[in-house]
């Protein structure tokens, strides 16, 4: 059993053993008068429970969330102060390398070319000239600045690798051979260097390779690990039970315990509220720091994201793809978004609202009991049946209605086909909660409207739905956030190509599309086509704020109250 789960249960023990203690140290100070007390005995107990469980669970929980990490760092510190003779001679040999001077100013003239390349394709695709020989040429000269890369990191290779034979071939030798390599590496093999470690000292998974260095750094982690878990282990401990002991001392028959035990449940409650506050606070700023380094790194052409009408985020690889060449026009994704978004509410906010009056307000219990059910049925059909539906149903039938119609450009993959059935599928979303928040309104407004002798769609018109307007635009707002967030729908029934235009019958993709597809697969975090899914979050967390703020203008402007 780890120490950690066998510290857990110790502390659930003397966590129980402190309520039981402050009961019976409660009941001896009333001296067999429980009116005596201030507070009930139970409180007592919960004052001397918090004392010994709560210190000690904060301590456990954060060695829990930063013990490792605090381990990684002085271990691989530790490695590092013992590979610094290698890192000095490395950084000499690379100072002393003319090879890797000269590669290092045809890297920064490569760049220069490529930003003024750039520039001009701007320029020109404003102005309507052909900018063919421009991406041809921007293009060959990613292709170039990929060949020097790859050249400058060979040198580099060669030189470490001379470095690191000088080391010994022995436990120090591998020790500072691990710490070298560890200096070396970029941020993210840094991760994996480190996972590798643990994986061999500490059985956390497998290894995806097994060298002396990983060995060598494996054998630093292990004593540093120990070492902290055993003093947490005696510190979470002791921790409780002076915290029993303490809590004990204060317990009398004038100690004010319900006070304490409620002051600590409110402390509690406002710490959820700001760990609330906090989560989208991170979330917040998680999308505007890498959103500013995407526009960094196409040297802020904010104006180009936000009103170029071009996407496409590919890189060149290689001279002959004179296509891609990093475009980063997001208008066709915001208007593929709004017109699917658009068809989607089109079909479920009428239907839900209806839906929602006739049961609530028409329909008998029985067929109520029965309809309602059945009509969120389709909130629990999973997204990727919709697709297929929208795939394989919809999509033809629409395409063939179009062609019988005479129009010759009709496709399957269609934002149309999309948009309805995403509406069908976010139905449910409108009707049940508008139907709840119609049949919470008093019964009284409706009596009161029936004694003015006013008909029942004049009451539902003019009273009930007034009433309830709040909570019907928080119906729709979610409807809204369900819509623009979709992906599985819009990949299958819509396509992935990011086309402008208004016409629902052609292919459109969404922001989450887009999102979805440059976050798949093995992608490095240091590219503008990568950071560019995090500005497309950032712009879609701001228009759903925009959302909000309007919904909650238009509810205070025309919703009624009644006293």
């Amino acid at each position: 059993m780890q120490i950690s789960v066998f510290v857990a249960l110790a502390l659930l023990v003397l966590t129980a053993v402190g309520f039981l203690v402050g009961r019976r140290r409660a009941a001896a100070a009333a001296g067999g008068r429980p009116a005596s007390l201030h507070s009930l005995p139970n409180y007592y107990g919960y004052y001397i429970a918090i004392w010994t469980g709560v210190p000690s669970f904060l301590l456990l929980a954060v060695y829990g969330v930063f013990g490792a990490a605090l381990v990684n760092t002085l271990s691989m510190g530790e490695l590092e102060r013992e590979a610094a003779p290698l890192i000095r001679a490395y950084e000499a040999e690379i100072a002393a390398s003319t090879d890797y001077a000269r590669l290092a100013e045809a890297a920064s003239q490569v760049e220069a070319e490529a930003l003024a390349a750039r520039n001009e394709i701007i320029r020109a695709s404003n102005s309507g000239e052909n900018a063919d020989d421009l991406m041809r040429r921007l293009g060959e000269l990613t292709v170039r600045r990929n060949e020097i890369s790859v050249e400058r990191g060979e040198v580099r290779d060669a030189f470490a690798a001379s470095v690191a034979a000088r080391a010994p071939a022995s436990l120090a030798g591998d020790r500072a051979r691990a710490g070298f390599e560890y200096w070396r590496a970029p941020a993210e093999r840094r991760e994996l260097f480190i996972a590798d470690a643990r994986a061999i000292a500490f059985d956390e998974g497998l290894s995806s390779r097994l060298t002396p260095e990983l060995q060598a750094a494996a054998g630093a982690m292990t004593p540093w690990e120990a070492l902290f878990r055993w003093s947490i282990a005696g510190a979470v401990l002791a921790l409780a039970v002076g915290g029993l002991a303490w809590g004990r001392s204060r317990i009398s028959a004038n100690f004010r315990a319900r006070n304490r035990v409620e002051g600590a449940v409110s402390f509690v409650l406002f710490a959820a509220s700001v760990i609330a506050i906090l989560t989208t606070l991170g979330i917040v700023l998680s999308l505007l720091f890498e959103s500013i380094r995407f526009f960094a790194s196409i040297d802020w052409r904010i104006h180009e994201f936000l009103f170029g009408l071009h996407w496409s985020p590919q890189i060149a690889i290689r001279a002959d793809q004179v296509g891609q060449t990093g475009a980063f026009g997001a208008v066709p994704l915001f208007a593929g978004t709004a017109l699917i978004t658009l068809i989607a509410m089109a079909v479920a906010v009428p239907v839900g609202l209806f839906a929602a009056i006739y049961l609530s307000e028409y329909a008998s219990p029985g067929f109520r009991s029965i309809a309602k059910p059945v009509l969120e049925i389709l909130a629990g059909v999973p997204t990727v049946v919709y697709g297929f539906f929208a795939l394989l149903t919809v999509g033809p039938l629409l395409r063939d209605f179009a062609l019988f119609l005479g129009y010759e450009d009709a496709v399957t993959q269609s934002a149309l086909s999309a948009g309805l059935v995403m509406g069908v599928m976010i139905i449910p979303f409108v009707s049940s909660l508008s139907d709840d928040v119609i049949n919470a309104v008093p019964q009284s407004l409706r009596d009161g409207a029936y004694a003015m002798g006013a008909t029942k769609s004049e009451a539902v018109r003019q009273v009930v739905l007034p009433a309830a307007l709040p909570g019907i635009v928080g119906a729709v707002l979610l409807a809204i956030s369900r819509a623009v967030g979709e992906t599985m729908i819009v990949v299958m029934a819509a396509g992935q190509g990011a086309n402008l235009t208004a016409n629902p019958l052609e292919s459109v993709t969404t922001i989450t599309v887009q999102i979805v597809m440059l976050l798949t697969g093995d992608q490095e975090f240091d590219s503008a086509k990568t950071l560019s899914a995090f500005a497309l979050g950032l712009v879609l967390f701001i228009l759903t704020l925009a959302l909000n703020i309007i919904a909650l203008r238009v509810v205070q402007r025309f919703r009624e109250r009644y006293e």
